[in-house]
């Protein structure tokens, strides 16, 4: 895609911050073929992996969570209680940090949250700053006043880029507002378990997403698209660490899992960040193999993460300085290649996604 051309037709609105934080992305008819995403950035710290990025020449950057740690103090390595104001000066941050700046005028940006730039280590759908948290990064990523996204409850998004036969669908989910609290992991004294501490919650009112986005997924899963791209801020398939993952919610996690394996059209991909490294996932299923493809973190790393079990693991981990790419090669049938690059701009790792018309087993049968 001609991003000159995308760049004319952006719709900039900067809300309340000083400095022109993102860009907002109109749905086009222009062709996008590279979509680069990433997670977990510290805002006061150099940004350079955002140089790598710009210099790979995405048409478009995904902000899946943890854009900013607005609970979490650098310095002393400690949580503290967030306000509102604490949490406006924290994105002010971010959007006077210089490689931030490069990134944003370079690269058109879409967003979600995860639990560090909604404002608590922990939160779901009971923070009591919630609402003043969404009007925040609304306001951060510049999302037009008036809009479908201001006016409901939640961040999630999506948009369809590019003309039939090469169409690119983006859906974005928010996995805080509407959370349910987890369940904690319960362990003799002595006994190690996985490596996070929660627990599977099978209490089947227990959700991540909230009936209303429940449904506007459905819907949104329904627009013909070619490639489909449904991001979320935690991963989907790996399930073992205990982490802040969608393994905590299986009731959850299954829902999503069938309703993307029976999506109309389209190649489906799960694109995660979260957890410290990156990794690609993958379970069979009735129309194919269906992927989770993890990207974290943008200014830090932990080691310890990648060394829990996931039997899904199909490629990686890499733990280091990475974002992801997603290249399209459009034909007859598009052809998806799933690269993680490092912040000395070489690809670390890369996945060939399989054709669709691939028939393994199903999510029945691989007891999901």
């Amino acid at each position: 895609m001609n991003r000159v051309v995308l760049a004319i037709l952006l719709s900039l609105s900067f809300g309340v911050l000083a400095s022109p934080p993102g860009v907002q992305v109109p749905a086009t008819n222009l062709e996008v073929s590279r979509i680069a995403f990433g997670s977990c950035a510290f805002q006061s710290v150099p940004q350079p992996i955002f140089g790598a990025l710009v210099n790979a020449g995405p048409d478009l950057y995904l902000s899946l969570g943890d854009a900013i740690y607005g609970d979490y103090d650098i310095a002393t390595k400690s949580a503290y209680e967030v306000t509102p104001e604490s949490l406006r000066r924290e994105w002010q941050v971010l959007a006077s940090n210089p490689d931030w700046q490069s990134l944003v005028e370079h690269v058109p940006v879409m967003s979600t949250w995860d639990n560090h730039d909604y404002g608590h280590h922990s939160a779901g759908s009971e923070f009591p700053l919630k609402a003043e948290s969404e009007r925040i990064f609304l306001d951060f990523f510049a999302e037009p006043a008036g809009s479908e996204r201001r006016n409901r409850p939640g961040v999630y998004d999506s948009k369809l880029f590019g003309p039939e036969g090469r169409r690119v669908q983006v859906i974005l989910l928010d996995t805080r507002s509407f959370k349910s609290e987890p369940v904690l992991a319960q362990r003799p004294e002595g006994v190690e378990g996985s490596l996070g501490k929660y627990a599977p919650n099978i209490d089947p009112a227990a959700t991540l997403l909230g009936e209303g986005q429940w449904r506007w997924l459905e819907q949104e899963l329904k627009r013909p698209a070619d490639v489909r791209l449904v991001a979320s801020s935690g991963q989907v398939i790996a399930d073992e660490k205990g982490m802040d993952e969608w393994g905590n919610y299986p009731l959850e996690r299954e829902r999503l899992l069938a309703l993307i394996a029976s999506a109309a059209s389209g190649r489906s991909i799960i694109l995660s960040g979260n957890v410290h490294f990156a990794e690609v996932s993958a379970v069979d299923t009735a129309s194919g193999r269906l992927v989770d493809f993890t990207s974290s973190g943008l200014t830090h790393v932990n080691k310890e993460y990648p060394r829990a079990s996931n039997q899904y693991r199909v490629a990686g981990p890499y733990v280091d300085l990475n974002f992801g790419l997603v290249e399209i090669s459009w034909g007859h049938s598009p052809e998806v290649v799933l690269k993680t690059i490092g912040v000395n701009g070489e690809v670390q790792f890369e996945y060939l996604v399989p054709p669709q018309e691939s028939t393994p087993p199903s999510l029945l049968q691989q007891g999901l």
